[in-house]
Formats: structure tokens, C-alpha cells, sequence
């Protein structure tokens, strides 16, 4: 009891003005380090020659300035970069129909000093901004960058389409050869090839997840374009050294010019990017234009071919077919070779297409790219 009573008089004890409860002291805190680090990027810039600054973020702000540019034997005058820079056409194109905006436009360079491109971090820091359309950019250009090869995605892709129409004894149907049979029969054959593809699909998402997964190169060059934003901007706004410092000036300062450097590598494996490929609709939704193959996207996809196009073929044979003057099988036979000519002539036409990027091939599917990845590393 003797506690009980300890904590009550405890409860009625006056709040000391001081007082700041743990939650927002933790907030309080992780603010204080926010600014510090500003701070630091203009004390950075004064000790090389430009604008005055002094701080009491944290002491004899002058004199780490100093021992800052003094350490790492920088030369040229310091200045600030713009508050944001224009993306690369290459860049915009993976946020259209939209456009690049607000927060992404951040350039990566925090100052320069002379001819260098600083990028500052003051312990642990996000590699990159985690809005979901930045990180598909990235995900795209490192593909590309990465060395990754399409040509074999897409040799996978296309053996899935050939194996797409099934293969079933027409006895264990039970046909007698009248319509009702030969309509029967056509919908199982729709379904069949529908289901088919449904699982070739769920398959692909697979492949191309494995092409990915633990994928040095892939994700080294991730790594190097959400650190450097070398394809996002190509100008200003890109960073090209990394100078790493505590407030007391105990720096260093790493040259980043290519996804092989050392240090990329380095941050690399804590970044370890993981990519999901996830439906931008559901199969359903897919099939219910069939003057519109090309869909909300703008591309054709994979639907378009062995959704929509065999969906009619096979309606369309299976309500034609005359049994009086031809038999059950041929009428069944014609259906099934014109649904496999539609989707291998579609697929002539498209593999091309598909062939010329991965945003391409991924798009043509019907996916979009779900990176997963540590944001936060250590310097």
C-alpha cells in the first residue's frame, strides 16, 4: 500500500514549468538536429570564402567551419544552390501525366564550394525522398543503368505467350456435337486460355522480381541516382561529393562519379532495394474495353492480346459455326488457331515495343514497380 500511496501524492505534486514530456523532448531533439545541420551547410559556405554565418546550433560554429575546409584541403568560394532545379525530360517522363513538382525538385547538392557539388551529412540521413512516383523513376533509370538484361525478360515473356492456350482431350468433355455443346465448349476455351494467362502473368511478376532481387548491380545503380540524382537533374542540382562530419569537424569527403565507386557500394548494401511488381488493374477491369485496348495508360498490354482479342475471336467462331456443313472439331479447331494467330501476330507487332526499355516491357503487362528499400542509412 505504502506505493500506492507514494504514487498518488506523486500525481498531485505541481507540474514544474520546465517540465517537457518525453515524446516532445524526442521531437524537440530530432528538430535542434534538423537545424544544426542546416546551419552546418552555411557555416560550410562562410569558412570557404562566402556569406558570414555563425550559428549557436552547436559551439564555435567559426572555428569547425574552418577546420572543416582546412581538413579537407578545399579550395574555391562557398555558395548555396538554387531552392530547386527543372528535372530531365527522362526524368518527367516516368511522372506523366503529371510532372515533376514541390518536394521532388529538391536538388541534391546542399552548397558548392568552388567547382564542387557538396552533398552534406551529418550522421545517419535518407538517401531519397519516399514519395512513391520518385522511387519508380529510380527504379527505371537504374534497370537501364544496371546493366539488367531485357532480352532475357523478354525470352521469358514470350515462352509464357506460346504455352498460353491449353491443351485438353476434347473427349473428356463430353461432346455430343450439337450448339449447345459447341457453345459449351467455346466458353471452356475461353476460360481456359483466360486462366492460362492470368497464371502466365502472376508468373512474369515473379521473373521479373527474381531478375532484381539480391542484384548487385541493380542495386548499386539505384543506390548511385536517389544519392547523386545524376539522370533526375544533369545539372546544378546534382551532387557529386559527399562530406560527412560530426559538429565538431571531424570530416571526410567522398568523390562519387559512377554505381561502381567503392563508397556507393558501401551504402549499397544497407540500401539493399527490393522491388514487387504489383497490378495497375484488376484482370476483370482489363477485359471490359475491347475498343479501348490501349486503356487509361496509353499502351497496349498484355490483356490487350490474350484478353480482349481471343475473348471475341472465340465468341464470335463459337456463335458462326455451322454444323450442317462443318463437323464439331473443325468448327472448335478453327476458333482455338485463330485465338493462337491473334495473340502470336499481336505479339509480333508489340515485342519490339517491349524490347526498347524496361519501363516499356513493364508497362505492356500492366505493372508497376513497389521498391522497398532502407531510406535511412549511415554515412
Amino acid at each position: 500500500m505504502l506505493r500506492v500511496v507514494n504514487a498518488a501524492r506523486q500525481l498531485r505534486r505541481p507540474v514544474r514549468e520546465d517540465y517537457v514530456p518525453p515524446v516532445e523532448k524526442i521531437q524537440i531533439i530530432k528538430e535542434s538536429f534538423k537545424q544544426a545541420a542546416f546551419d552546418m551547410e552555411e557555416v560550410i559556405v562562410a569558412a570557404a570564402g562566402g556569406p558570414d554565418f555563425e550559428t549557436d546550433s552547436f559551439p564555435n560554429s567559426k572555428e569547425v567551419g574552418k577546420k572543416i575546409i582546412n581538413s579537407l584541403k578545399l579550395t574555391g568560394v562557398g555558395k548555396m544552390p538554387a531552392g530547386s532545379y527543372p528535372a530531365t525530360s527522362r526524368w518527367a517522363e516516368y511522372f506523366k501525366p503529371g510532372k515533376p513538382q514541390g518536394a521532388t525538385l529538391t536538388p541534391k547538392t546542399d552548397f558548392f564550394i568552388g567547382k564542387k557539388k557538396i552533398s552534406l551529412k551529418t550522421g545517419d540521413a535518407q538517401l531519397m525522398s519516399g514519395e512513391k512516383k520518385e522511387a519508380s523513376a529510380t527504379f527505371y533509370v537504374a534497370a537501364e543503368e544496371s546493366g539488367q538484361s531485357l532480352d532475357d525478360a523478354v525470352k521469358k515473356l514470350e515462352s509464357h505467350i506460346n504455352n498460353l492456350l491449353p491443351n485438353t482431350d476434347m473427349r473428356k468433355l463430353g461432346i455430343k456435337g450439337n450448339k449447345t455443346d459447341l457453345t459449351k465448349a467455346g466458353k471452356f476455351a475461353e476460360i481456359e486460355i483466360l486462366k492460362n494467362a492470368d497464371d502466365a502473368h502472376k508468373v512474369f511478376k515473379n521473373d521479373l522480381r527474381a531478375a532484381f532481387k539480391s542484384n548487385a548491380k541493380f542495386a548499386e545503380a539505384f543506390t548511385f541516382e536517389a544519392m547523386t540524382g545524376k539522370e533526375k537533374f544533369n545539372n546544378d542540382g546534382s551532387a557529386d561529393y559527399f562530406l560527412i562530419t560530426d559538429f565538431k569537424g571531424n570530416a571526410k569527403i567522398e568523390n562519387v562519379t559512377s554505381s561502381s565507386d567503392a563508397y556507393v557500394k558501401k551504402i549499397a548494401k544497407q540500401v539493399n532495394p527490393d522491388v514487387k511488381f504489383k497490378s495497375t488493374q484488376s484482370t476483370e477491369s482489363q477485359l471490359k474495353s475491347p475498343s479501348n485496348p490501349k486503356g487509361k495508360t496509353g499502351y497496349y498490354t498484355f490483356w490487350s492480346a490474350v484478353g480482349i482479342g481471343v475473348k471475341m475471336i472465340v465468341e464470335e467462331e463459337m456463335k458462326n459455326g455451322d454444323l450442317l456443313t462443318e463437323g464439331f472439331l473443325d468448327i472448335f479447331k478453327r476458333a482455338w488457331n485463330k485465338a493462337l494467330n491473334w495473340v502470336k501476330s499481336f505479339w509480333k507487332k508489340i515485342k519490339q515495343k517491349v524490347s526498347e526499355s524496361w519501363e516499356n516491357l513493364i508497362k505492356f503487362m500492366a505493372l508497376e514497380p513497389d521498391v522497398d528499400f532502407n531510406n535511412t542509412v549511415k554515412w
